[in-house]
């Protein structure tokens, strides 16, 4: 039977630790919230990307999550971006960006450029959108713009369809359905994909965006049952370890294992195929709300 999970860090306690964060120059402080969700502080700029804070209650109502989220959306008052990769309940969910959006006046909301509308229909003043299209910056600052420095956004395609093709699914304006990001400071980059397969075309962007300095990459890869119940698939172990050999990634951290029950993974075998194949990269696990610190000499 497999061991229920908790979170290292959560609650009050884990908001003042992200709240109080105040990273030197050339390092990023950064949380591991749970599936593809991360709180990072880099340059002094707090970003939420793919967290979700909400249940997912079955029909009897028993949350189907592995563990429950770490605190409530409106608890959060240190936000400077809000980030959604694509148009799914575990990556853009309104249960959870409403509340925040409500407690946090000045957070900006960033999704893909098909999905704007989603979230000033909800209610979301329009200047607190901004559409992402691949490969058009989005240059961010700090409410605290005196203590920060400019961050890069460079949103890239993910190519998260139902069977591998080399290019994502657009709408009828050509705009990508599915985003990752590459975040630039000026000595610090880093990438989340957001669901995506690699493909040739994605690892030739990569690499002219590149050399990146920490990559959060999937890992629950897909199967035939997966696949047959509706469920779109995504980046495999080895696929994961075999971008990290393809380009220039430092450090990468496994993602996208742990809280839905029927798509998981272990990431033990994330960290073995990294030994046996690619032992000159690092990588690291994260515990739910553990901090980690990187930084760049």
């Amino acid at each position: 039977m497999e061991a229920k999970k908790h979170w290292y860090k959560d609650g009050d306690a884990l908001l003042r630790e992200i709240n109080s964060s105040l990273p030197p120059p050339n390092t990023v402080h950064l949380w591991y919230l749970g599936q593809h969700g991360f709180v990072f502080n880099i340059g002094g700029i707090v970003i939420y990307i793919d967290v979700i804070l909400n249940s997912f209650p079955d029909k009897t109502g028993e949350d189907r999550r592995n563990y429950p989220h770490p605190f409530n959306p409106d608890a959060v008052k240190c936000l400077d971006y809000y980030i959604s990769t694509h148009n799914h309940g575990d990556h853009l969910n309104l249960k959870t960006i409403l509340p925040l959006a409500k407690a946090n006046k000045e957070t900006k909301f960033i999704v893909p450029m098909p999905y704007t509308n989603m979230l000033i229909e909800a209610g979301i003043e329009y200047n607190r959108v901004l559409g992402a299209r691949a490969e058009e910056k989005i240059d961010c600052t700090s409410r605290e713009s005196k203590t920060s420095e400019k961050i890069s956004i460079i949103p890239v395609p993910a190519i998260h369809t139902p069977f591998i093709q080399d290019e994502g699914e657009k709408d009828a304006k050509g705009d990508f359905l599915a985003l990752g990001f590459v975040f630039k400071a000026e000595r610090i980059s880093l990438y989340h994909p957001g669901d995506t397969w690699i493909t040739p075309s994605l690892v030739d962007l990569l690499k002219k965006l590149g050399p990146l300095d920490i990559a959060m990459l999937p890992i629950n890869g897909t199967d035939w049952e997966r696949t047959a119940s509706g469920c779109i698939g995504n980046v495999s172990v080895m696929d994961a370890v075999k971008l990290a050999m393809a380009i220039p990634i430092d450090l990468v951290i496994p993602c996208h294992y742990d809280m839905m029950p029927n798509n998981t993974e272990n990431p033990a075998y994330f960290a073995d195929s990294m030994y046996r194949y690619c032992p000159e990269k690092r990588y690291h696990i994260c515990a739910l709300g553990e901090k980690f610190v990187y930084e760049k000499p």
